[in-house]
């Protein structure tokens, strides 16, 4: 079977759904993300909240504002609300009413809702909707740079890992198969794209999208500019710029 991934946000370290995902069998990545506490593909996100704060987030706005944000972010957003909401409503001034005006007000905006009552579960249902996607939908998880943060205390692995997973088109996945085959990121931007190719999962289109991407220049004139399909065929040995004073 496929191998599963999330990416959570580093402020959920001290919950426990990070160790169920784990015991599930989903390898999951540890970042600060701008957007989002849970990322299982480039399309789908969650947002966890247990229910004193989702309570809290709908007195003081908040909720609406991180629905917006995620609903911008990805395709499909997804807030947990985890815990008894009922219990936590007994030590609050809000009614059940407002409680269902926030999550038809969410409904409308196609942000959807789900209740869970602890950790466990909320890491049973994202483990199956990560599984679901990536195993027999077969998406990727990639994250734009503008849904991530940089912080402190990061290791240099994980900051070469955020730096390939940055890329269009690389995942975490393939980003580990890169520094898996080159080592470290400058070996990988120097090799020949040719040899990219030795990296499973990095196809035609990726290396093209690539290329076009590391070698535009818009000062360049129309001559000087690299035929991209020289890069996937010509000898490895031969770089770029004598290819291109050849043509």
């Amino acid at each position: 079977m496929s191998e599963v991934i999330v990416v959570a946000d580093d402020r959920e370290k001290g919950s426990d759904v990070i160790n169920y995902l784990r015991e599930l069998g989903a390898k999951v990545y540890i970042r600060r993300l701008e957007i989002g506490d849970y990322i299982v593909a480039d399309n789908v996100a969650f947002e966890r909240k247990s229910a004193n704060d989702f309570l809290s987030s709908v007195i003081d706005g908040r909720l609406f504002e991180q629905a917006i944000n995620l609903k911008k972010a990805f395709q499909r957003g997804i807030i947990i609300i985890e815990g008894n909401l009922d219990k936590a409503l007994m030590r609050r001034e809000l009614t059940k009413r407002h409680v269902l005006g926030a999550l038809g007000a969410l409904a409308l905006m196609g942000v959807s809702t789900v209740f869970t009552n602890d950790e466990e579960e909320t890491a049973y249902l994202i483990f199956t909707i990560a599984k679901k996607l990536q195993v027999k939908e077969k998406r990727k998880v990639i994250i734009s740079s503008s849904k991530m943060k940089k912080i402190k205390g990061k290791t240099l692995r994980e900051e070469q890992l955020s730096l390939l997973a940055s890329l269009p088109g690389i995942s975490y996945e393939l980003a580990e198969r890169i520094l898996e085959v080159f080592g470290c990121p400058r070996k990988f931007f120097i090799a020949h794209p040719y040899e990219w190719k030795r990296v499973k999962g990095l196809g035609e289109k990726k290396i093209k999208r690539l290329i076009e991407l590391l070698d535009y220049n818009p000062l360049a004139k129309e001559k000087e500019k690299i035929d991209i399909t020289k890069y996937l065929s010509q000898n490895v040995n031969q770089s770029p710029a004598e290819s291109s004073s050849m043509t």
